[in-house]
């Protein structure tokens, strides 16, 4: 095998392995963020859409601390913290607004059960958010 073969099957690997961690940590994220909105909703009797903020607005903070410790932890040789989860959160806040929107137009507009349409919602804005948090957060080159 060349050594320019080698390169790119170890960043493949490399990618893979990450990609594996952030959609793990987006999982708990998914769980925090339903758990909540379901809590929201259900028990306390909120708008649908302010319960899917607010677990949103959690979920973002605790699935960054997971990327920062987990996911991309080998990969950041500067601290940059606040830097980062500014960064993280804008990205977050277009996926949010993704997320809210999608779930409010498969609610309102095609009558799908709240906690469905927030399910697809996640996946698709989840999508979004890794490429970008990827590349511009946390500065990992594909």
């Amino acid at each position: 095998m060349e050594s320019n073969d080698k390169n790119k099957m170890d960043r493949f690997s490399i990618f893979a392995k990450q990609t594996f961690k952030y959609y793990l940590v987006g999982a708990s994220g998914v769980l925090v963020n339903l758990g909540l909105l379901y809590f929201l909703t259900d028990i306390i009797g909120a708008w649908y859409v302010f319960s899917q903020a607010v677990a949103a607005g959690v979920s973002m903070t605790t699935n960054f601390t997971l990327h920062k410790f987990l996911t991309y932890r080998k990969e950041i040789k500067e601290a940059k913290t606040l830097e980062r989860y500014i960064k993280f959160i804008t990205i977050s806040l277009l996926g949010m607004g993704i997320l809210l929107g999608l779930t409010y137009v498969l609610v309102e507009n095609f009558a799908m059960y709240y906690m469905h349409a927030a399910m697809l919602s996640i996946a698709i804005a989840g999508s979004f958010n890794y490429f970008a948090n990827r590349k511009w957060t946390f500065g990992i080159k594909f």
